[in-house]
């Protein structure tokens, strides 16, 4: 396995040599040389992953395939390129660059990696990663075993050596998985939790397979060296858990809540990195190895993780991590491959991966296709896989071409399995509720459940406006399953969090109540809780901490768990107190993706509570005193009748309209609130749809049914031709005081909108032409504005007749009537 010597000139750094007006080249110094490699291999890979990116390829997949365009088996064909660009002189300054930054990458997966997750996770995760471990294992072990590798004579036949890459062909990293789920947004699946979970099993088991191979190799030596091995590694162990995270911890405690840690406590710690690496190399345990443990020794999350995470990133991931794949590819010869034993081992351990996985998921009652893409995910190859055959041929264990084979099959298995695993997989298929969750088709004594998602505190007083105005009784109660939305920072696995009700409860006016932004949050909507008789109103929050390009899941999964009929988002623009908008990117890809996927109802509440304008303004702030005498910023407490409001609604028919119409239908049993519904009706000589106006017309016969016996509810009726006449319309709710205007999203057969093409300009299509024409910080309403959307259920309606037409809103107590109805002196349509 003698590859060759190298003898060459150690080039200068740069700044020595000749220049091109001196007649020299530039790249014949190392750093000059450097950054042309870099710049064509970081290009090149990104062109592949963007080409590749349609075909949900991991990005894995497009690096590794950079270096290979890059080596032997393509562009370094050519001796001329191979010596200007991939000279043999610059190979030692490329290799030590690479593995630097590598060592920062594994130390930032170990910081981000939560091993609680396995505990969490429950026995599911567990049986699958043993048994996906196992397996493959043991199918591999047999195929390395006895003469088998006579045929393959580049690779060592220490059984030792043989076990070890067994076991490499067999584990499933959670640092090779975790960045594959993210890319696909399935983090926060229930496939992704199980699959996260069982690569953490197998890291587990491989990490004590790693320690059993180094006291193995030198025990060769001597029982003594084996012993000193032992102790080595069990120092390096206790000073990192002893030592090391003690300070870690006490740096999280000194740092106040919401302040980044001191630069000078980050950069210790990567100063600790490289003693830690330097370390591990003279024990024989290789310094990756040792910067993962200590990366699993400093806490996950804000504020040292994130700190730690934001400092490595930009750099290191960005643009280190595609050079050592690159430098996988420059030692891949795809024309040196001939099919061997080898191939046939790798096959054998893609197959028992297969099995492995599929077969306990299947006992374990996971559907079919999710549990073939659980099983396909979990064969997916990359980083750890990348070092361990690297390692191997560095340390001549295999030879190129043997090294070759391993990092081609690699890739091929990786970039088959993942996207028919992507394909096959479908999170919002779980989604599927086959009742209606509605509020139109709510039960007038059923309980109003509601998940509100908050993204900071400056959502908390409109949505307890929203509550109030929704009047929650005994009688007709409401349930609010609070969830907090934080974007992931310093982790990769997502994280849960359902919080104790009676223990934040108890904390409302202690002493020493606590002051994050989260516990004033969740404090408020307890103080609302008990301002209500009880029973009216129950508060139940949770946090997720997951990337928003995933969020969407948690928010669905916590909406069918707890059956809940409205899932209330805001609007990702938030007008300031001081003018202004500011706009959360992040959080309107959470709201874009639950109004596609959402197994109920949808309101996106658009929130002005700047100044004394909104339904907010009849609410105190978030950190006021929520006590029985609290008054808003308009001087009307909170509680019981002297909460005053008023609300329109926007009819132009369809079943969101109806939805947006059965809920304030509820505001108007609301002594406080009165109400207004505003039915548009498309002028004469315009063509409708009979049967929708049929539907329409029986909802506003109930509508106008409860507000002859209320005294807070009307109805008129607006004949319009044009949009410029419903602009006319929505502008004169200006000076009718109202505080909320409430519509439907969608209006697909309104005969009016679709022949402006007003959705071509729209800056939210998502809100519908209405919703978003009132959401604009253009069309300048001093109301705040709530955008609903009824619950999508393929198929049912044709299924069942007339699923939509049922009418369930409920007759609040007949009262004297001091608001007339006023309607349209137009015939009925």
């Amino acid at each position: 396995m003698d590859d060759g010597i190298n003898c060459y000139v150690v080039p200068q750094t740069t700044g020595t040599g000749r220049n091109i007006f001196q007649g020299g080249s530039p790249l014949q110094e190392s750093l000059p040389l450097l950054g042309v490699q870099l710049v064509l291999i970081v290009a090149i890979t990104r062109v592949l992953y963007f080409l590749l990116k349609p075909f949900k390829q991991p990005r894995v997949v497009s690096e590794i395939m950079g270096g290979i365009i890059l080596g032997p088996s393509m562009l370094s064909r050519s001796p001329a390129f191979k010596e200007m660009v991939f000279p043999a002189r610059g190979d030692p300054v490329l290799h030590t660059v690479a593995t630097f930054g590598l060592m920062y990458v594994i130390f930032l997966i170990g910081v981000r990696m939560d091993p609680m997750l396995v505990v969490r996770s429950g026995k599911k995760g567990v049986i699958i990663g043993l048994s996906g471990f196992i397996l493959p294992l043991a199918m591999t072990t047999a195929g390395l075993s006895g003469a088998a590798m006579v045929s393959e004579p580049d690779v060592t036949r220490r059984s030792t050596f043989l076990f070890a890459l067994a076991t490499s062909l067999s584990v499933t990293s959670f640092a090779v998985l975790s960045p594959i789920l993210s890319e696909l947004s399935l983090l926060n699946s229930d496939l992704g939790r199980t699959a996260m979970s069982a690569s953490m099993t197998t890291d587990g088991i491989a990490w004590l397979i790693m320690v059993g191979y180094i006291l193995a190799e030198a025990f060769l030596v001597s029982a003594v060296t084996s012993l000193w091995a032992f102790l080595s590694v069990a120092a390096l162990g206790a000073v990192i858990l002893f030592a090391v995270r003690p300070v870690a911890l006490k740096v999280i405690e000194r740092t106040p809540p919401g302040k980044p840690v001191d630069e000078n406590y980050v950069f210790f710690f990567l100063l600790i990195v490289l003693l830690v690496g330097f370390y591990s190399d003279v024990i024989g345990t290789n310094s990756f190895h040792g910067a993962l443990m200590l990366g699993l020794a400093i806490p996950d999350g804000p504020p040292l993780g994130t700190a730690l995470g934001e400092k490595i990133d930009a750099m290191v991931s960005g643009l280190i991590l595609p050079l050592y794949y690159a430098m996988t590819g420059l030692s891949t010869d795809v024309w040196s491959l001939h099919w061997g034993r080898l191939q046939l081992v790798v096959l054998l351990g893609w197959f028992g991966k297969l099995v492995g996985v599929m077969v306990p998921s299947l006992f374990l009652e996971i559907p079919l296709r999710d549990a073939v893409s659980l099983s396909l995910f979990m064969s997916s190859k990359g980083i750890v896989e990348v070092i361990t055959f690297t390692f191997f041929l560095t340390n001549k264990l295999i030879g190129k071409n043997s090294f070759s084979v391993l990092i081609c099959s690699s890739v091929a298995i990786t970039a088959v399995s993942v996207p028919v695993a992507g394909l096959l997989y479908d999170p919002a298929r779980r989604y599927a509720v086959y009742k209606r969750r509605t509020l139109q088709h709510l039960k007038p004594d059923a309980d109003l459940r509601i998940l509100a998602c908050l993204h900071d505190e400056s959502h908390v007083s409109g949505t307890l406006a929203l509550l109030e105005a929704s009047h929650a009784t005994p009688q007709t109660p409401i349930g609010l399953y609070l969830l907090q939305l934080v974007e992931i920072a310093g982790r990769s696995a997502p994280v849960f969090i359902p919080h104790n009700p009676r223990r934040n409860a108890s904390r409302i006016g202690a002493p020493n109540a606590p002051s994050t932004d989260f516990d004033r949050i969740i404090n408020a909507f307890f103080r609302h809780e008990l301002r209500h008789t009880e029973g009216a109103v129950s508060v139940h929050p949770f946090t997720t901490i997951s990337p928003y390009s995933s969020m969407h899941d948690e928010v669905c999964r916590l909406a069918v768990e707890k059956r809940t009929s409205l899932i209330l988002l805001h609007y990702h623009k938030h007008h300031l107190l001081a003018g202004g908008v500011h706009a959360s990117v992040g959080l309107r890809i959470v709201n874009r993706k639950v109004l596609e996927v959402a197994p109920c109802s949808v309101a996106v509440f658009v929130d002005r509570n700047a100044g004394n304008v909104g339904l907010s303004n009849f609410i105190p702030g978030p950190l006021q005193d929520y006590s029985g005498s609290s008054t808003g910023s308009s001087g009307l407490s909170m509680s019981g009748p002297q909460f005053h409001a008023a609300v329109a609604a926007l009819f132009f028919g369809g079943g969101d309209d109806r939805e947006a119409m059965s809920y304030v239908a509820r505001m108007a049993r609301h002594p406080g609130v009165t109400v207004a519904i505003v039915r548009f009706l498309p002028a004469r000589g315009i063509k409708d749809d009979p049967a929708d106006r049929r539907v329409d017309n029986r909802a506003i016969e109930e509508v106008k049914a409860l507000a002859a016996r209320s005294r807070n509810m009307q109805v008129r009726e607006e004949l319009v031709g044009d949009m410029e006449k419903i602009v006319e319309v929505l502008r004169g709710l200006d000076k009718a005081g109202y505080d909320l205007v409430i519509v439907g999203m969608r209006h697909r057969w309104y005969p009016v909108m679709p022949a402006n093409g007003l959705s071509d300009w729209s800056e939210c299509p998502e809100l519908g032409v209405i919703g978003d024409l009132l959401a604009s910080s253009d069309f300048d309403t001093p109301y705040s504005v709530l955008i609903m959307k009824q619950q999508d259920q393929a198929g049912l309606n044709a299924a069942v007749p007339g699923a939509q037409d049922q009418w369930h809103g409920a007759l609040p107590p007949p009262r004297q009537r001091t608001m007339s109805t006023a309607e349209s002196s137009m015939s009925k349509r």
